[in-house]
């Protein structure tokens, strides 16, 4: 009888472990249907504008002339070491090309800031802080490019963003300030590649993306406009090319 009552009782949590694994095995297969927020958004208009706030860091790639000595012996070089976040304000007209790739045009305005550190290094070897010039950019930005989406999930689209920029730093034309240790001047215009990735999420009302991008330039900023007083520093650096990293919100 007590054996009876023993295989009973197994072959009761048997079949409720197979129950149960059926259950969670349902529940698995069951998703709810996600409502789709504007779901013609990708197949109606062609042509889409918005606008676009975001957050950029300035930096600067320098190439030092590691032979250029003062008549003093000493040698100066350049280095960014610190950063300021500067601001981004972008309109945004994007085109459909295909479903998949859509041309992007975003003038806008950008500034910030980047403080270059030129270090002395005399013959003994010793090194010091020569003087740190504070050089302030304000840019116009007209940049297109690329945008290449994957497949719609849901109200989620991933893409990848690839480009060409036109920056005029209006900061250029300001005069030295010599009273601030500004004794270099940059030059008005330059070239940038970039690329980036960002997420578009599809709300009730809008569009709102999330993105960031890399911003590289071509041509060497340092002018040959300077101050008597800046003529070491200026000689000591081969050249200074920007780099942006750009964190931006879309509406759209």
């Amino acid at each position: 009888m007590v054996q009876n009552y023993s295989v009973g009782l197994k072959s009761f949590f048997y079949i409720l472990t197979l129950l149960l694994a059926a259950v969670v095995d349902v529940q698995g297969q069951y998703r709810k249907p996600v409502l789709l927020n504007d779901p013609d958004y990708d197949v109606g208009k062609p042509l889409r504008f918005g606008f676009s706030i975001g957050i950029n860091v300035m930096d600067f790639e320098s190439v030092n002339r590691r032979a250029q000595f003062n008549a003093d012996g000493a040698r100066y070089f350049a280095e960014v070491t610190h950063i300021s976040p500067g601001l981004n304000v972008n309109a945004i007209g994007d085109l459909r090309i295909t479903q998949s790739a859509h041309l992007r045009f975003l003038p806008g305005y950008s500034f910030g800031q980047r403080n270059v550190d030129f270090y002395r290094i005399d013959a003994d070897s010793s090194v010091s802080v020569g003087t740190t010039m504070k050089m302030e950019s304000n840019f116009i930005d007209l940049p297109i490019g690329v945008k290449y989406l994957s497949e719609r999930t849901g109200n989620v689209r991933p893409y990848l963003y690839f480009g060409t920029n036109f920056r005029v730093d209006l900061a250029a034309y300001k005069r030295l300030k010599i009273e601030k240790g500004v004794l270099l001047r940059l030059r008005k215009f330059d070239y940038y590649y970039e690329v980036g990735f960002g997420v578009d999420f599809f709300l009730q009302y809008f569009k709102f993306s999330t993105e960031i991008k890399w911003s590289a330039g071509f041509l060497n900023m340092l002018s040959n406009d300077y101050v008597e007083e800046g003529k070491m520093y200026h000689d000591a650096v081969g050249s200074l090319k920007s780099r942006f990293l750009i964190i931006s919100f879309h509406f759209e």
